[in-house]
């Protein structure tokens, strides 16, 4: 509880701080991709993991600079249905989370504009499924356990709406000494307000 206690005191800080004249006061986006690899690693299992992802995402923004540099605050829900296989036995690894993101994003006269991104999932649920003879299901969560970080570029298309692809590596650490990284890339849309 400290802890996402002072991760919103920080949020808040910096919204505070950050004159809000940008263009887009508050933006929303959809977005969908793969994560082409990816890894669990624990104890007796180190496999590689693929599959599709897709979330939701939302910033209030402010201009560092204006007209050049805004940075936003804000959260995002993300999914992601990944399989693995150990010993001729496939798995489904579903990892739901969500957190805080945000987005560091030149403004450019251009159509153009690119950003850093990433955030840290205040919970993240991962529940793993055998289907078979041997079918079952388990499923564990996790708080502050999780964060990502990644590239991007957002193309204007009309004048509040942006699409975006974007590279992500993302990072958790589970219980029992269960570790999750992934590489993804992820194309969306954005509205700017």
């Amino acid at each position: 509880m400290r802890k996402l206690r002072s991760v919103v005191l920080v949020a808040l800080a910096l919204l505070i701080f950050v004159p809000a004249s940008s263009y887009a006061i508050v933006d929303f986006g959809v977005y969908g991709g793969y994560s082409f690899t990816g890894k669990i690693q624990a104890d007796t299992v180190d496999k590689s993991t693929k599959g599709w992802e897709y979330g939701f995402l939302g910033h209030l923004n402010g201009s560092v600079i204006p007209m050049v540099l805004s940075v936003g605050i804000g959260g995002f829900y993300q999914k992601a249905p990944l399989k693995y296989s150990v010993s001729g036995t496939d798995f489904d690894l579903t990892k739901t989370a969500y957190g805080l993101d945000g987005i560091v994003m030149l403004e450019l006269p251009i159509i153009i504009h690119p950003y850093v991104r990433g955030g840290i999932a205040i919970n993240e649920k991962a529940k793993i499924e055998v289907s078979g003879p041997a079918a079952y299901s388990t499923s564990k969560s996790k708080k502050f356990n999780s964060y990502y970080v990644g590239l991007g570029a957002a193309f204007t298309i009309f004048p509040m709406i942006q699409l975006f692809g974007e590279y992500m590596y993302n990072t958790s650490k589970q219980e029992d000494n269960v570790d999750l990284t992934s590489n993804s890339i992820h194309v969306g849309a954005r509205l700017s307000i």
